[in-house]
């Protein structure tokens, strides 16, 4: 099938590359808005119908509506384009983290577009204030009512969440979308429950969208076909035929099933515009493997065919569909590694086109063979190259089966969502981003009687009204009083999370549905009062590990070396140690978490078991439990700037630590005493995933080829960390590295055209990677500091 594209492996890259440029030079996006307006449009026309018909027919409006095109580079028809609007804040230039304020406004995506063409200002104002009066926008806002002040100085977030799921589209693949509309109609003409009934319909109805988007294609590379010289004939023909049989039929080799992928993907986003960030793929290797052997499509021209698929996730001048996240690799339930020729095309296709999205992760276990790891060296060991997350199979597995309740059958199919956290594909609904918690805020309101150094406010109860008459006491109970604290807190956190999942329960996604279990029980994936996922949990991602245990440790040495100075602390918090930067210097003196010291290992590892505990005591929306996830995707920074001084040493305003490592600087023994630190927190409690960062310096290694330096890094990070033999328990099992130095990132702002001549110098940032230059100046200096060499020396 490939063959009759009439073009080399080489060409197929070259439009690849091509395409992308194409898509780099879009800098304004308004599908979403003439999206929005549809569905503004249907809310009237189909308003007698059942929420979840509307929906579907809703979807079908907007396939059959929204201005499509293929250009001279596409190899295959499709686009995210309009489903995302240009405002994710971290990796827009203009974002400062003074300017966050949380994702509590329904509203805010309209101020993301500027009036083009003949969409006026008074259209998109309009638009806007029909969006502000809708059930949705104002279920939403009544959530965050309940939240109160929490969230003015971010004592916690909360989240509406759209993607952050890995839905499974094997079926669609393998059967196409008459064989799954069929599977539908035989189980709704068996079921007895009419609200299952409706809801088979619209999932009917909502796939018919997918197929009126590939008819149209159909015509648009048939027009191509026909102005086309003879060089560029076969590939249009091949499109056509092509989106004349799938998806509606089932897909029999790799053209087809990537062209299949990519209008299934384009519709579900669809469904959720604007801004269904961190869908997932799952282990991309797996699913289309079966269908590169069907025709033993060779290893380059497998590739070559991927860089396609990787030009369709980046979406316009910034690639803003962020957290997209394709994985490879793994093992199988019974153990053997399930690499294949798949996965090394897809690492081939990810090195030569280094693009921003979609999110490379990569799935390790003991028994990884040799060869994948040679593949890894060149992504670590080339500058501005992208790096993988890495995954350790063997701990996540025991994590989901112990903490998550995942069937044994289930856990090869578990898949990352988003940056990092796990999930099993097609069936699970883990909420992942619902809650966002604070420690070291809740840290600050305990030390000061719930008034807020920053502001005066008053957030919290008194030391009185907790029954504490002095501030020494006060410091004596400190940890009483901050799991006290974080109680109530989580209390309000839970009824506020719980009210924006219900909030975006309204907006059901019968399409999305299909690929998430809703094809057997006939239930919404959203759906607040029935579980229409085999798993369902709520997630909390849980800031300020490190600035709690240095902290803690703080006030403990200061009470036993220099009890007389209680006060004396609490002021200098108070004034941010202007007037007593000799306190401040004592304080940063004291033992710090990363260094390899017992007490403050020891105290880390209490707080992530107890709070993990905690969030894990609370019940969502359906009386499942949240899941600790101790992940800060950059909002270590945003929250950090609302924590007044703490007794670690830290200033105001200051960035918290980033996920479970140590407070930038504070750890400063090596990578050896780092491990063993990290070794001792209990990460069979992190069931919604950690983040961890490791900055290398890339002299450290010395070995000259890509391959073999692969293995040294297997044998220098992995091995150490995954399967180090000291640690008891579970092991770690999440990793990202940026290999590079403070000075070599210096030397890309200082001078961009001269060390990323192609205006594109990957780097990480939590479990995405993106183009360092597209940063703001916080985001980027933050990355700087994370290197820490110190940390990280060898």
């Amino acid at each position: 099938m490939v063959s009759r594209i009439g073009l080399s492996a080489s060409e197929i890259t070259e439009l690849a590359k091509e395409r992308f440029q194409e898509e780099r030079s879009i800098d304004h996006l308004e599908g979403w808005f003439l999206a929005k307006e549809i569905m503004r449009r249907c809310d009237e026309e189909f308003q007698d119908e059942p929420d979840s018909i509307r929906i579907a027919k809703t979807l079908k409006k907007i396939a059959g509506e929204l201005p499509l095109w293929i250009s001279d580079y596409h190899l295959f028809a499709g686009t995210q384009d309009d489903s995302f609007a240009r405002s994710y804040a971290l990796i827009n230039p203009a974002f400062t983290v003074d300017s966050f304020s949380g994702y509590c406004d329904p509203v805010a995506v309209f101020g993301d577009i500027d009036p083009i063409g003949d969409i006026t200002q008074e259209r998109i104002d309009d638009l806007k204030e029909y969006n502000n009066h809708t059930a949705f926008a104002d279920a939403l806002r009544r959530a965050y009512d309940i939240a109160g002040d929490s969230t003015s100085e971010a004592i916690f977030f909360i989240e509406q969440v759209t993607g952050h799921l890995v839905p499974d589209v094997r079926p669609l693949l393998r059967y196409g979308v008459q064989g799954v509309k069929a599977e539908i109609r035989r189980n709704m003409e068996a079921e007895t429950d009419e609200e299952k009934k409706v809801y088979f319909r619209a999932m009917d109805t909502a796939l018919d969208a997918v197929l009126i988007l590939a008819d149209r294609y159909a015509k648009l590379a048939h027009k191509k076909y026909e102005a086309a010289d003879e060089k560029d004939k076969p590939r249009y023909a091949l499109m056509e035929e092509t989106l004349r049989k799938v998806p509606g039929e089932g897909a029999d080799n790799l053209y087809e099933a990537i062209q299949s992928f990519i209008l299934i993907w384009q519709t579900m986003c669809l469904e959720q515009t604007p801004n269904p960030f961190a869908f997932s793929v799952g282990n991309a290797d797996r699913i289309f493997e079966t269908y590169r052997a069907r025709e033993e499509t060779d290893r380059e021209t497998a590739a070559a065919l991927f860089k396609h698929l990787l030009v369709f996730f980046n979406v316009a001048d910034r690639s803003w569909a962020i957290s997209q996240n394709l994985i490879v690799g793994g093992k199988s339930n019974t153990g053997e590694d399930m690499t294949n020729l798949t996965s090394y095309a897809l690492l081939d296709a990810y090195f030569d086109m280094n693009l921003p999205q979609p999110i490379l992760s990569v799935k390790l276990h003991k028994n990884t063979p040799r060869k994948l790891y040679e593949s890894l060296g060149r992504f670590f060991f080339t500058p501005g190259c992208l790096t993988p997350s890495l995954f350790n199979d063997d701990a996540v597995f025991s994590v989901l089966q112990n903490m998550s309740g995942v069937s044994a059958e289930d856990l090869e199919d578990y898949a990352v969502a988003g940056c990092q956290e796990p999930l099993i594909m097609g069936k699970d609904n883990g909420n992942t981003t619902n809650s966002w918690l604070n420690l070291g805020k809740v840290l600050e309101l305990s030390l000061n009687g719930g008034v807020s150094t920053i502001t005066g406010k008053r957030l919290g109860k008194s030391d009185e009204e907790l029954g504490y008459a002095d501030k020494k006491t006060v410091l004596e109970n400190i940890r009483e009083i901050f799991y006290q604290n974080l109680d109530k807190y989580l209390d309000k956190m839970t009824a506020c999370a719980n009210a924006a999942s219900e909030a975006i329960g309204l907006l059901q996604v019968p399409f999305l549905s299909t690929m998430m279990g809703g094809v057997k029980s006939g239930i919404d994936a959203r759906d607040t009062k029935k579980q229409g996922t085999k798993y369902n949990g709520s997630g909390c991602l849980i800031h300020g590990l490190s600035v709690v245990a240095d902290s803690f440790i703080a006030i403990d040495t200061l009470l036993k070396e220099r009890p007389q100075d209680v006060d004396r602390l609490i002021e200098a918090l108070r004034t941010n140690f202007e007037n007593d930067p000799e306190m401040q210097q004592y304080l940063l003196t004291a033992p710090k978490f990363g260094n390899h010291i017992a007490s403050v290992d020891d105290e880390a590892a209490e707080i992530a078991g107890k709070v993990s505990d905690m969030v894990a005591s609370r019940k969502n929306y359906l009386g499942n439990p949240f899941r600790a996830d101790w992940s800060t995707p950059s909002t270590h920074l945003l929250y950090g700037y609302w924590v007044g001084a703490t007794p670690d040493g830290r200033k105001t305003r200051e960035q918290l630590g980033y996920g479970v490592d140590p407070l930038y600087g504070e750890a400063h023994q090596g990578l050896g005493f780092r491990m063993l630190s990290n070794m001792k927190l209990p990460f069979e409690k992190m069931n919604g995933g950690y983040a961890s960062h490791l900055g290398i310096n890339p002299n450290y290694f010395k070995t000259p080829a890509f391959e073999s330096k692969g293995l040294e890094f297997r044998d220098k990070i992995i091995g150490p960390l995954f399967y180090n033999p000291q640690k008891k328990g579970i092991s770690p099992f999440y990793l990202y590295v940026n290999v590079a130095t403070p000075e070599m990132l210096r030397k890309v702002l200082a001078e961009p055209k001269k060390y990323a001549p192609s205006g594109v110098y990957i780097v990480r940032i939590h479990g995405t990677f993106v183009n360092f230059l597209d940063l703001s100046p916080d985001i980027q200096e933050d990355i700087i500091k994370r290197l820490d060499p110190a940390s990280t020396s060898m």
